[in-house]
């Protein structure tokens, strides 16, 4: 299957998910300073599941009400907007996907990858004093959303790439090429073109494995690239048959890190963080 025609298949899949438009219209609101708690209440309220996994996100115990939070205006008030944003975004994504996990895809170790790479994207952008934040963490969720694709779509080719990989044939990306002659970058790449998203997203999600053909945006697509890493090397939802054990050090150049930097003290710190942050907010998204 050549490139070019892989790529026309991907983009001409009718049964494929749009972007879920109540999460669009929602981030829409946030990103309005004139938006207020009861305009986004109205929104939300319309859609049933939304409306349940917000209130069950606001009444964790991180969040530490001894009283449980029933209305949604006073959820919304508990997570707060940049929160909210990026609840309603990984929520809508993932039950547009929904679809039954067999013995190649195990669907809840993909999301939770997904979400972690997503939130250390942002923690690290804000670390970092990107102003790319909320960018970034849809960056981070959709960077592999070319896997599940892959999956979905071109069942028997994923199985034969899973297989090779798990007998330790090649690995992953290598297989991807030689049976698909393109990888998951290039598959969520085109994806991302099919739901009209910004350049400097396409690129992001495309060469996250290539961050350094990047144009548009090297920080981000190096931001993706690095915590795609840090990741793995945390074991932090990490994927069991696509192992990242290196990353580009001119990647670190693009996003001002000095290598001497990426100490066990660092990795053990924004580890601690990245886990706590994922607890208190994405533990019941998946």
């Amino acid at each position: 299957m050549e490139n070019d025609v892989l790529k026309e298949k991907v983009q001409n899949i009718i049964q494929l998910p749009a972007l879920p438009s109540i999460a669009l219209e929602v981030a829409s609101l946030i990103d309005n300073p004139k938006t207020s708690v009861s305009m986004l209440t109205k929104v939300i309220s319309a859609d049933q599941v939304l409306t349940a996994k917000v209130l069950k996100i606001a009444n964790s115990p991180f969040y530490g009400f001894q009283k449980k939070i029933s209305t949604l205006d006073f959820a919304i008030m508990v997570l707060g907007f940049d929160s909210l944003k990026e609840i309603l975004i990984s929520v809508s994504l993932i039950s547009a996907f929904k679809k039954k996990p067999d013995r190649y895809f195990n669907s809840k170790e993909f999301w939770q990858h997904s979400l972690a790479t997503a939130v250390a994207a942002r923690t690290l952008a804000r670390q970092l004093g990107y102003r790319i934040s909320s960018e970034s963490f849809v960056a981070g969720l959709l960077h592999d959303i070319g896997i599940l694709v892959t999956h979905q779509y071109f069942h028997e080719d994923y199985a034969k790439i899973i297989r090779a990989v798990t007998e330790g044939k090649s690995s992953f990306q290598d297989m991807e090429q030689a049976v698909l002659f393109a990888t998951h970058g290039d598959i969520g790449g085109w994806l991302a073109e099919r739901w009209n998203m910004p350049d400097q997203l396409v690129e992001a999600i495309k060469f996250h494995h290539r961050p350094l053909l990047a144009e548009r945006n090297p920080q981000l697509t190096c931001l993706i690239h690095f915590v795609d890493y840090l990741c793995h090397k945390l074991d932090i939802g990490s994927l069991s048959y696509e192992k990242v054990e290196h990353y580009e050090p001119e990647a670190l150049k693009v996003l001002n890190i000095s290598e001497s930097e990426i100490t066990q003290s660092f990795l053990d710190s924004f580890g601690s963080r990245l886990r706590e942050d994922l607890e208190r907010t994405f533990v019941n998204i998946v």
